[in-house]
């Protein structure tokens, strides 16, 4: 007599299972890399904002012979995000003629 209901699985029924469980596998690895992206942007966006809090900028003169004005990297009078001078290099322009330091962000304190 034939049973209708073998004890084993067929082998389409086995790639079936397997294939579910990769399929569930990719979505847990998917997670993790969105995770794992979400993560670094954040690490990315902190570190951005600690290099601003110990950084500078220097605003260029908009006449000639004006004098440029040096600014703390978070000095809402000068938002350009680009040009960022180290404590050496503000130190520097600091000392050079034509350059002014900000009165509102008082970048020399």
């Amino acid at each position: 007599m034939h049973d209708p209901h073998p004890s084993e699985l067929s082998r389409l029924a086995k790639l079936r299972v397997v294939e579910e469980y990769q399929a569930h596998q990719l979505e847990r690895t998917r997670a993790a890399i969105r995770q794992l992206e979400a993560d670094q942007e954040r690490q990315r966006e902190r570190d951005k904002k600690r290099r601003i809090e110990v950084s500078w900028k220097l605003q260029p003169s908009l006449a000639e012979g004006g004098v440029a004005l040096l600014h703390r990297a978070d000095c809402g009078l000068y938002t350009k995000e680009m040009g960022y001078l180290n404590a050496m290099e503000a130190q520097i322009a600091m000392s050079e003629e034509g350059i002014e330091c900000c009165q509102v962000c008082r970048p020399q304190d």
